[in-house]
């Protein structure tokens, strides 16, 4: 075919807020509209000092209603047919656009004893719409149920069976575990057990981060150089933990975490730890139950979510990394994402890499991960997908 087939690792869905009290339960609508406009004006207060509120502001008024294609599903597949995007993975919101799921729910999530029970009903609101939102166009839509797991494992196992009943094609796990067990604890290995058994994949995506003092100077340069660290602390914590030599056949995708400077050197670095040399020996056996590399795990377990990938001088992380482990994401709607130039973005990120590896990680490799029905991708990507001559006349000029 002339066309590419792509497959975004990366979009983010979510109503405006006050709409998600008709998918909450009944019995959390008072507290919801006690506090709903509450949590808006704390994000706006937030995005103020994180987001930069005058950058997103003019961001708003560039791309007009496009932004509404977060909860819209006429104008988001408009969006996909002008960037070429044939599928997406749905993961919820944060904070950009305004429409996170309720309580705390969201791509941040963040674990709270004192919040769990409502934070599961933002979570089950969510997934109730999004079930319905993927519905309306399940081929192009590869819904994800938000799971905050930390807190009850028999409830998180109900949701992920609810998740996979109703069309989702995934699970977004709190990758921020602090104060509560992490993934290494053998008492996930049922629900691990239970993703591998349904083939579906576990993802983690940048977000959540120790809370810190957003009116001091230099927070945000420490959030971003740390935000990679907090997002893929559960592979070291599962690759050491044994459970990729567990269970051979579980998927776990990372995304949005700087993917092509920091993976490699998390891979060295566990090789290295994995080899018991003399500086780490002493600390003792700890990879008795490893009879694999962890980057040899990695090769197959793993995939990364790389959104708006970098420009032709960092390809070589491509190959450091594994062609075969790469997701191209647009992290539509998002202002640090490729839309409105997807194509631009897309030409001077892959042009002038071999056609096969090209078409590798913009889609085919996400047909690995996910259950999807390809013929029908394929049409699609036959009618709206990046022409691979121009692809290559573009990375030419």
């Amino acid at each position: 075919m002339d066309r590419y087939l792509v497959i975004s690792s990366d979009g983010h869905v979510g109503l405006p807020p006050e709409r998600y009290r008709e998918y909450l339960d009944s019995k959390y609508h008072a507290l919801f509209d006690e506090t709903v406009q509450k949590e808006i004006k704390a994000r706006e207060e937030h995005e103020k000092r994180f987001l930069i509120d005058d950058f997103n502001n003019k961001w708003r008024a560039k791309v007009g209603d496009g932004l509404e294609g977060a909860w819209d599903g006429t104008i988001r597949n408009r969006i996909l047919d002008g960037d070429g995007v044939a599928a997406e993975v749905l993961f919820p919101d944060g904070i950009t656009e305004r429409n996170a799921p309720p309580f705390g729910a969201d791509i941040g999530l963040r674990p709270s004893a004192d919040r769990a029970e409502l934070q599961w009903a933002g979570a089950r609101a969510h997934n109730r719409w999004l079930a319905e939102f993927c519905q309306d166009d399940p081929h192009r839509r590869i819904g994800l149920a938000v799971i905050p797991a930390l807190y009850d494992l028999d409830e998180t196992m109900k949701e992920i069976r609810w998740a996979a009943d109703n069309g989702l094609k995934g699970v977004f796990f709190p990758a921020f575990t602090e104060g509560f067990d992490m993934y290494n604890h053998t008492k996930y290995h049922k629900v691990w057990a239970m993703l591998e058994e349904m083939s579906l994949p576990l993802h983690f995506h940048s977000g959540a981060a120790p809370g810190y003092d957003t009116t001091q100077p230099g927070w945000i340069g420490t959030y971003l150089c740390e935000f990679a660290f907090w997002m893929t602390r559960p592979l070291w914590g599962m690759t050491f933990g044994g459970v990729f030599e567990e269970y051979p056949k579980l998927k776990v995708c990372f995304t949005e975490a700087g993917g092509e400077f920091w993976f490699p050197w998390i891979m060295q670095l566990m090789d290295i730890r994995a080899s018991a040399k003399h500086t780490s020996g002493k600390l003792g056996d700890y990879y008795a139950n490893m009879s694999m590399k962890p980057s040899e795990y990695f090769a197959r377990n793993v995939w990364v979510g790389c959104s708006a990938l970098p420009d032709e001088e960092t390809t070589q992380s491509y190959y450091d990394i594994g062609i075969d482990r790469i997701l191209w994401g647009t992290d539509y709607p998002h202002p640090e994402g490729t839309w409105p130039n997807t194509a631009e973005k897309m030409f001077a990120s892959l042009g002038g890499l071999p056609d096969d590896h090209i078409q590798k990680m913009l889609g085919t490799n996400a047909l690995e991960v996910y259950d999807l029905d390809e013929k029908a991708l394929w049409d699609i990507a036959a009618k709206i997908g990046p022409r691979r001559e121009s692809f290559i006349k573009e990375a030419a000029e």
